[in-house]
């Protein structure tokens, strides 16, 4: 309709006047077109060599469609359906990494393959990054443990039973930093983003992690919404979302299920550069762990962590549910677990934890160690079953500090085949017990300054055996307010 009002209004000009109309309409429609294919920029990585077949190494066309992506100004990089067998890719500023319905991206099974980064999807200092679809990244955990086993345990995968102690590699991709040249064996992490602003990561699946899943250190401004995450629930390691160094970051509605910890904040000690955590919050997420589903740990730096928010929540499966655990310098401060149901059972003893619901652990990890404080936690409308009760432990010269149980029920029945009767300190510090036997009690609370029971019970259900002893067992705690109810299911 629109070309056919062009040429009528033509009719009756001179041929001089309707061509230089024509001529313009011309112009105009290759401007614009022009400009949508701009608007569009979209890199299809098919276009740049790429196969998606499962088998050929696609590492170099996939990376020279992000980078020519990246110098022209930024776009979206579309993996359409098929599957791309990679190396190490570095994303840059600007690129919305797009995983089309049906695509996979594989990461190789070979260790030399991820190069300094250490991961499938790297990223420094970058703005503006995206990663984006309804497809799959897949870490290949099992392909890269038999090429690790072929070099370093005789080729025998079964001698390893998944365990990290079994090779000399080390599990911390290859050496100790990305930037680092990888000298021996290790296996990769899936995305590893470091210094990076305005990061965005939703609806895709992440699945067979050979590590840790995600691991953002120093980033700022990050929004992971909706995306799951399945790893194997044997293997060490496998951490799902790793938040180090990093500040503003909101996790929503996601789905993960891994053999070690769910999500976890952190201060490792190699970026201290960064500043502490901050500022985060978690929300609306289903988690099944043999570790921690939601966890604050490793503060190795000052300032450490503050601020969070673990809100809304389900918890299943897990060894340990809601977690804090601090052996270093950084402080740990403002922190609110609230609205959570949280089931827990005991796992083998190689999986660190005592199926507590609830976990504070707070000592030095050396006796060189300054310990930082644990102070203002709130447990708020939470309900526990599980197989013991809450654990919460201060140091003698460093107690918890102002510690609220609100609305919190705690069910307890023995549910596992696995025997009880044991708390877990793990991970040791020079002056605690590792696993050590004890009766199991509703609230197990030693030196702790502040400790609020509001609208707080424990049920004790069946079955039950010697294992388990009093409903609230408490020593050295200081101010300690409200009431514990205990009942009989």
């Amino acid at each position: 309709m629109y070309h056919h009002r062009i040429f009528s209004s033509l009719r009756g000009r001179s041929l001089f006047s309707a061509t230089l109309t024509l001529a313009s309409w011309v112009f105009l429609q290759a401007v614009f077109a022009s400009s949508a294919a701009e608007t569009t920029g979209v890199y299809n990585v098919l276009d740049y060599g790429a196969k998606g077949d499962g088998s050929n190494d696609d590492t170099v066309a996939v990376q020279k469609a992000i980078d020519i992506c990246a110098e022209e100004g930024g776009g979206q990089v579309l993996l359409p359906a098929g599957t791309f067998l990679t190396g190490a890719l570095t994303l840059h500023s600007g690129i919305d990494f797009h995983l089309a319905n049906g695509a996979v991206l594989k990461g190789s099974a070979n260790w030399r393959d991820y190069g300094h980064p250490g991961a499938l999807l790297f990223a420094k200092d970058a703005t503006n990054l995206t990663v984006s679809g309804n497809g799959v990244i897949d870490g290949n955990d099992r392909a890269v443990w038999q090429q690790l086993a072929n070099e370093e345990a005789g080729g025998d995968i079964n001698k390893t039973n998944w365990w990290p102690e079994s090779f000399t590699g080390d599990w911390w991709p290859f050496d100790k930093l990305p930037n680092q040249p990888q000298t021996h064996g290790g296996r990769p992490m899936m995305v590893i983003f470091i210094g990076c602003q305005q990061v965005r990561m939703h609806d895709f699946t992440l699945r067979h992690a050979p590590s840790w899943t995600v691991h953002l250190v120093g980033c700022e401004d990050v929004a992971i919404d909706s995306i799951s995450i399945r790893n194997g629930w044997d293997v060490a390691n496998d951490d799902g979302i790793d938040v180090d160094h990093s500040r503003d970051v909101r996790i929503a509605n996601c789905s993960i299920s891994a053999g070690d910890d769910g999500i976890v904040i952190k201060d490792t000690p190699n970026f201290a550069a960064y500043g502490g955590s901050a500022r985060i919050t978690v929300t609306g997420c289903v988690i099944e762990s043999r570790s921690s589903a939601l966890k604050i740990d490793e503060t190795y730096t000052l300032p450490g962590a503050r601020d969070i928010v673990f809100a809304d929540c389900v918890v299943s499966h897990c060894n340990r549910g809601l977690s804090i655990q601090s052996l270093d310098a950084g402080n740990i401060e403002n922190v609110l677990f609230a609205n959570i149901t949280v089931e827990t059972s005991f796992q083998p003893h190689k999986w660190w934890g005592a199926a507590e619901p609830i976990h504070i652990s707070h000592f030095p990890r050396t006796a060189k160690t300054r310990l930082g404080y644990v102070r203002n936690i709130r447990f708020s409308n939470i309900l526990c079953h599980s197989e013991t009760g809450i654990f919460l432990m201060g140091w003698t010269n460093s107690p918890l500090e102002n510690i609220v149980l609100d609305n919190v029920r705690v069910e307890i029945a023995k549910t596992s085949d696995v025997p009880g009767g044991f708390y877990d300190e793990r991970p040791v510090g020079v002056f605690t017990n590792g696993i050590f036997e004890y009766k199991l009690a509703g609230i197990y609370a030693r030196d702790i300054d502040g400790l609020s029971l509001r609208h707080t019970e424990v049920v004790w259900g069946k079955p039950l055996d010697k294992t388990y002893g009093k409903s609230l067992d408490e020593k050295n705690v200081k101010n300690l307010q409200g009431k514990l109810s205990a009942l009989r299911d």
